[in-house]
């Protein structure tokens, strides 16, 4: 079934080592097609297996990368992964790191934002950047994987997003878009606290049925425990020392590493960059009314 043209009359163009946001033009949409997008480090994987087993039923699958591809990652071949996009069976979930306004929008697709405190977010990044060996992606010798040391990776991250990309204007171009019918948020904090409401709400949002039974399968092989186990499944081949990809998937970890002049200055950057309603619900998650 055709559906309208991209409407997104904002939409701006990202390139950068990793991303190419213009590479979403070669998806060609179908109605069904599902958007899993994050800035990074707010639970994307865990998403992508929670999606998987709803609208899938089973995770009998090689690797979630096959499965639900990065889309804007352009340090692989385009036309193999444009290829492989359109070879997928409906529905499509698609995996992003783009802001909303450098993606293209459809009435038609369901899109769920996730969202971390930031605080865990520079923990979990600075795991993931230390372990990052980008074996399977060309130009790996140009990535940069940011400072050594968690002080100084933190220092530079909190105001500019880096070694990787902004995180607060990510957060905000998503959070001016929450009331729009097709668009969820998540936050990490509560998918994990209180998973079963969240498969719930997620459930509902892209019209897929679910039973006591079927939380049951999801919560169980969505488990932090499971997806270690199982490894393989989630880890990008040849990107990440081997096992470290999902890590400890727990909150809180900031407070054995931030001195309190740092946390005091996460709370004046957050104040500055976000709205107060956002950054209270960034920190803490809790209920957000997605409709108007």
């Amino acid at each position: 079934m055709a559906i309208k043209a991209s409407n997104n009359p904002k939409r701006v163009v990202v390139k950068d080592l990793m991303r190419d946001s213009t590479l979403w033009d070669e998806v060609k949409p179908r109605p069904t097609d599902i958007v899993i997008a994050s800035c990074y480090k707010s639970g994307t994987t865990l998403m992508q297996q929670i999606v998987n087993l709803l609208v899938r039923g089973d995770d009998d699958f090689e690797s979630i990368h096959h499965l639900s591809p990065w889309v804007e990652l352009h340090l692989k071949p385009p036309e193999a992964e444009t290829k492989l996009i359109e070879s997928l069976p409906g529905p499509r979930f698609l995996k992003t790191h783009l802001p909303y306004d450098a993606l293209p929008y459809y009435r038609e697709w369901k899109y769920i934002y996730l969202v971390r405190d930031g605080r865990d977010v520079a923990v979990s990044l600075y795991n993931h950047c230390q372990n990052h060996i980008s074996k399977g992606y060309k130009n790996a010798a140009f990535i940069d994987n940011g400072p050594e040391g968690f002080s100084d990776f933190w220092d530079e991250w909190l105001e500019t997003g880096k070694p990787r990309w902004p995180f607060w204007e990510n957060i905000k171009s998503w959070w001016s878009v929450r009331f729009l019918p097709n668009v969820i948020l998540v936050h990490y904090a509560d998918l994990i606290n209180n998973k079963f409401q969240e498969l719930e709400k997620i459930a509902n949002f892209l019209n897929c049925p679910i039973d006591s039974q079927k939380k049951e399968l999801i919560s169980q092989r969505s488990s932090l425990e499971y997806m270690k186990k199982n490894w393989q499944k989630f880890e990008p081949p040849g990107v990440f020392q081997p096992q470290r990809f999902i890590n400890k998937g727990r909150n809180g970890r900031w407070r054995e590493k931030l001195t309190p002049e740092q946390l005091q200055r996460y709370e004046t950057v957050i104040s500055e960059r976000l709205d107060s309603e956002c950054a209270n619900w960034v920190k803490n998650g809790g209920s957000l009314d997605n409709a108007l």
